[in-house]
């Protein structure tokens, strides 16, 4: 099967080369060629509008010659759950011509079940980070009352 590699990290600190390099060994032991790698440092939380590289993926007027993209591991498609509707929409249209396929997931959009799994794998991606941002405003909040906390320092572009 011809597939393109989409790799993402979230920050400039994070290694998308790792991760593509991971994708491609993946790739050739299962027998795909590999005809086009995007890498991508956005955060997953923000909204695909914002990631033009992934948006090439899912552009039927860019024509690229693919028959499947592969992804790491489905929370590199996004953290965002009002994308993946949109995502799995796609797939799901599309799934005769164009597979997602997940290094770390089993994953069959053209059935009901199928469809569940990735459902139930793609709100747990999308309920980490928010619950992480939740229990940080409640840590803060008690720090600040113990005058633990002051904020970050301002930056000199901020004086």
């Amino acid at each position: 099967m011809r597939i393109a590699i989409y790799a993402r990290v979230s920050t400039d600190k994070q290694d998308v080369d790792q991760q593509a390099l991971y994708c491609q060994e993946w790739a050739k032991k299962n027998g795909h060629q590999i005809v086009w790698t995007v890498k991508d440092k956005q955060s997953g939380r923000a909204s695909l509008s914002e990631r033009p590289k992934f948006l090439k993926f899912i552009d039927k007027s860019y024509n690229f010659d693919y028959e499947a993209i592969l992804v790491y591991n489905l929370d590199r498609l996004t953290r965002n759950w009002d994308d993946v509707t949109m995502i799995e929409r796609f797939f799901r249209e599309n799934w005769l011509t164009d597979k997602l396929i997940s290094c770390s997931d089993s994953i069959d959009l053209s059935n009901a079940s199928g469809r569940l799994m990735f459902r139930i794998k793609m709100a747990t991606n999308c309920f980490m980070p928010e619950d992480m941002r939740e229990k940080q405003k409640i840590g803060i909040a008690r720090a600040k009352k113990q005058g633990k906390f002051k904020g970050r320092p301002r930056s000199r572009k901020e004086s």
